[in-house]
Parts: structure tokens; C-alpha cells; sequence
């Protein structure tokens, strides 16, 4: 498979989709720089957590321009939704294990929002990108347990949410 810098996949939907997911990764990354040194302010790990987060997140969209691997968008699916499980964690139950801030629960904002709704439109289009490569059959197994998956997790938020 040829990249998208050399023309190969830039003009089809997949290549259309890949664009949209690494510029997501950018604008997450740009939300999390933006309040990094607030997160500072309150604990290093914090600050130092946002920076990890923003700094991947800038280094995946060339990687997924540039090798568009099963791995690679694997990888960007699993990282960006643990990043949104950690977000709905932290405004659900409270902050896990570490910091100061140990089992507070956060507010939720607009910015914060923005990053989270960033990164599971990261995660859809990656799967996206990978099923247009699956056969009808396995697809359809695939986007079962996906909303099954789904349902699960709805569900147990809002059983956290009803807890609180």
C-alpha cells in the first residue's frame, strides 16, 4: 500500500477518513497543550499526563498519513479511547490512584468536550478505515459486538452516574 504523501490513498474514502482522523488527533493534541500547564498547576503527574497525551497524539496523524498499518490505526483506536475511558472515569467515580486529587470527581467543561468528542471521532474513523478492508460477513460481527460493547458501557455509566 502505497502512503498518501506519494498519492497512493489520498483520494479515496479511505484516504478521506484517515485525513479527518489525523486532523482530529491534532486538534485533540492542540486542546490538551492548551491546558497542560493548568494540570501542572495542580500536580506534575497531572501536567506531565496532558503532556504525554498531547505529544502522542501529534506524532500519530503523520504516522497514520504516512503507514496506515492495521497496527498503526489499532493503536490509535486503543489509545484515544483509553483516554476517553480516563475522562469519563474521572467526571463518573473520581481521579484513580495517583495525585492529589484521588477519587475527586471532575467537572465537566466545553474544552474538555471538545478534546473527548475529538478522540472518539478519532477512534470511528480509524474504524472506519478499517472495516472498508473487512469482508460484509465480518463486518457485521464486527459492528455487533461494537454496539454491544457500546451498550455495555452506557450502561455502566449510568449505573455510576445513579450511584453518585
Amino acid at each position: 500500500m502505497r502512503s498518501i504523501a506519494a498519492g497512493g490513498i489520498g483520494a479515496t474514502g479511505r484516504g478521506r477518513t484517515l485525513y479527518a482522523a489525523a486532523a482530529l488527533s491534532l486538534l485533540a493534541a492542540l486542546i490538551h497543550l492548551w491546558v497542560t500547564p493548568e494540570h501542572f498547576g495542580e500536580w506534575w503527574g497531572y501536567g506531565a499526563f496532558f503532556l504525554v497525551a498531547a505529544a502522542a497524539q501529534v506524532l500519530y496523524a503523520p504516522l497514520v498519513l504516512a503507514r496506515p498499518t492495521r497496527i498503526v490505526l489499532l493503536l490509535g483506536i486503543a489509545g484515544n479511547l483509553a483516554i476517553v475511558g480516563l475522562y469519563l472515569l474521572t467526571r463518573t467515580v473520581g481521579i484513580p490512584l495517583f495525585g492529589p486529587g484521588v477519587g475527586e470527581v471532575e467537572g465537566v467543561g466545553f474544552v474538555d468536550l471538545c478534546a473527548t468528542t475529538s478522540e472518539v471521532g478519532i477512534a470511528a474513523a480509524l474504524g472506519a478505515a478499517l472495516l472498508r478492508e473487512t469482508t460484509p460477513e465480518r463486518r457485521r460481527m464486527i459492528l455487533l459486538f461494537l454496539a454491544l460493547g457500546l451498550v455495555s458501557v452506557g450502561h455502566v455509566v449510568h449505573l455510576a452516574l445513579r450511584a453518585s
